[in-house]
């Protein structure tokens, strides 16, 4: 597109110009250009008349849309074929300009007898979009100067119709963007309602009969030990199936989790109570876990309903990949205005080019056996978001002889 010094330079007024540009930068409607451009045309270069068409269907058909003073395209707003006339429209759609005199139409009124018309083809890129016709009284051609002007002007209505479309478009999408994130609250609210309530009922039902069983007058009922071992399983799966459910919602809908509010802690004394909660499992899977921790209190200020959930999912993910008879190690430590917290297990080497997709949703490493680790590849996922949650980093590291997760949460 000009400028508003190089169209003056080709003979369009430098008035004109920045009429035209201002209206195209403010966004003002494509309407109001086609209804405003043909009567200042038509003034500039003492026209009898200036009407803009746009072609429908394919170029088959076309539609004035705006104009002013004489004309031969039909009542404003409706479409004609223009197949009697693809002669003249031959070259316009081709992006060719046109010049003819009235004489070529056959016109019958004698007034008309003596017309020159101008057809400028409205172009973008190398699609024609429409024209703009100009005509004057008598005999006189458009020279070549005239030509190009005017057809200069014809591109400044592509301008104008393109940023109208993108306008529609961006309309379009933000109106799509808000559907989808209604759809996604109603999703979410579907998701708490029709999983988080039945599991729940499920496990509360699930712990009440294991707690019935377990008393002494219940010791003769046949199979009590399968009964209790099912209930047990039952109850395990539902916290599983609840905690799955839980850590997809924390990753797709983030804004809608509720953080509680940071309190002053002492890591000393809160963690090693986290992790006396392992304790039954690390037996059951025959693990030795290794604490290092500064004996003196390590305070600190943080959302303990997230940093329990991290340090949880990072346990659960060195317990599944530590040999029987291995230990995981957990080192804490305070550097400067962070608190250092790296969880470390033997095993399961996370090969170099998978280490940068590992905290990706649903990621998996292909190389490692699906069937007998399991899992859903959101637990890393969920963790790196926690760890954001409370402003801190986590760092990977993974060798043949350990694979280190390192979480810093500042002071």
């Amino acid at each position: 597109m000009l400028s508003a010094s190089e169209a003056s330079n080709h003979g369009i007024s430098f008035q004109l110009t920045e009429q035209i540009l201002g209206l195209i930068q403010r966004g003002d409607s494509f309407q109001k250009l086609v209804s405003w451009l043909p009567m200042t045309v038509a003034k500039q270069f003492d026209l009898r008349g200036c009407q803009i068409e746009l072609y429908e269907n394919q170029q088959q058909q076309a539609k004035l849309v705006g104009g002013v003073g004489d004309g031969w395209l039909g009542p404003a707003n409706q479409s004609r074929p223009i197949t009697q006339l693809w002669d003249l429209y031959k070259p316009l759609t081709q992006g060719t300009s046109l010049q003819f005199s009235s004489q070529c139409l056959g016109t019958k009124k004698p007034s008309d007898a003596s017309l020159t018309w101008l057809g400028c083809p409205i172009m973008m890129r190398t699609t024609s979009l429409g024209n703009m016709w100009v005509l004057r009284s008598g005999q006189r051609a458009f020279d070549g100067t005239e030509s190009k002007q005017l057809c200069r002007l014809a591109n400044y209505v592509a301008i104008a119709l393109h940023q109208t479309h993108l306008e529609q478009t961006i309309d379009q999408q933000q109106t799509q963007i808000r559907q989808l994130r209604n759809a996604k609250d109603e999703f979410l609210q579907l998701i708490s309602h029709e999983l988080f309530i039945p599991l729940g009922s499920i496990q509360l039902s699930a712990q009440t009969l294991e707690r019935i069983f377990k008393d002494a007058s219940w010791r003769k009922v046949p199979q009590r030990s399968t009964v209790l071992k099912v209930l047990s399983l039952l109850s395990q799966e539902c916290r599983r199936q609840k905690q799955f459910v839980d850590n997809l919602i924390t990753l797709m809908f983030p804004e809608h989790q509720k953080a509680s509010e940071p309190v002053l802690m002492n890591l000393s004394e809160w963690l090693p109570s986290l992790l006396r909660t392992f304790t039954t499992r690390l037996e059951q899977e025959s693990l030795k876990l290794s604490i290092t921790i500064p004996q003196e209190p390590l305070l600190f200020e943080c959302d303990v309903t997230q940093l329990e959930r991290v340090i949880t999912e990072l346990i659960n993910n060195a317990i599944k990949y530590t040999p029987a008879k291995k230990t995981v190690k957990i080192t804490v430590k305070a550097i400067d205005t962070a608190v250092e917290i790296a969880i470390a297990n033997t095993g399961v080497q996370i090969p170099p080019s998978h280490q940068p997709y590992i905290f990706e949703k649903f990621y998996r490493v292909p190389e490692i056996d699906k069937q007998q680790y399991g899992g859903s590849g959101l637990g890393l996922a969920l963790t790196k978001q926690l760890v954001i949650n409370l402003g801190g980093t986590i760092e990977l590291k993974s060798t043949r002889q350990k694979t280190t997760f390192t979480v810093k949460l500042p002071k």
